[in-house]
């Protein structure tokens, strides 16, 4: 009798575990790794004359989220994000202020986001509610991120010689909102989408259960 209860123990927590990890976001103790390329859009500050530059880049995504509790998850971003023209803006200094549009910036630039996420797994919550598994490959979240990190203006060739343009290092900086969805065609690798404002205007690819 001891030998049968045991094993209707283990065929539950079996069971148990196999429709939590079908989930399309595990909860607490879930772990989720995104990889995806897509376009940024930063301000990036440098020091001369007090310059504020509005970038769009072509970025390289890595974003690592943990579950904390039933539907919210907590992680980070890293990216590597490259544009080949700059628009700025000049809030002062010795120039009058003015704007630089990108068909005749004298600038590319690079940079290195680092930043924070918060995401709220709404459809797990209403499937949940409703008693339903629609939500068990399928994940729409919802979230809030905000970051900062190096950013690189360099000089475009064909302006190296003029003695108004220089490169430096400075900081860029994003905050915004942001909505995603994931799809899991197979227990631990899925494709995924986001869009927003802050650490990416649109990104999408492959996201790892861990």
């Amino acid at each position: 009798m001891k030998r049968v209860r045991f094993m209707v123990l283990l065929a539950t927590v079996g069971l148990f575990a196999s429709s939590s990890q079908a989930q399309g976001f595990g909860g607490s103790g879930s772990k989720y790794l995104q990889l995806g390329l897509g376009y940024n859009q930063h301000y990036s500050l440098y020091s001369d004359y007090d310059r504020a530059y509005n970038t769009t880049y072509g970025a390289f995504n890595l974003q690592m989220e943990f579950g904390i509790h039933k539907y919210i998850g907590l992680g980070f971003i890293v990216g590597a994000e490259v544009s080949a023209r700059t628009s700025g803006y000049y809030y002062g200094g010795i120039y009058a202020p003015g704007y630089i549009s990108p068909s005749n910036s004298p600038y590319w630039s690079v940079g290195v986001p680092i930043g924070f996420i918060a995401n709220f797994h709404f459809l797990q919550l209403i499937a949940d509610k409703a008693g339903k598994t629609f939500a068990s490959k399928i994940d729409v979240y919802g979230g809030l991120n905000i970051g900062s990190g190096p950013a690189f203006r360099n000089v475009r060739k064909e302006y190296k010689d003029e003695v108004y343009y220089d490169s430096r290092v400075g900081a860029l900086f994003f905050i915004g909102p942001h909505v995603g969805f994931r799809y899991f065609p197979s227990e631990k690798v899925g494709l995924y989408a986001e869009a927003g404002y802050g650490k990416s205007l649109i990104t999408g690819g492959v996201v790892f259960k861990l």
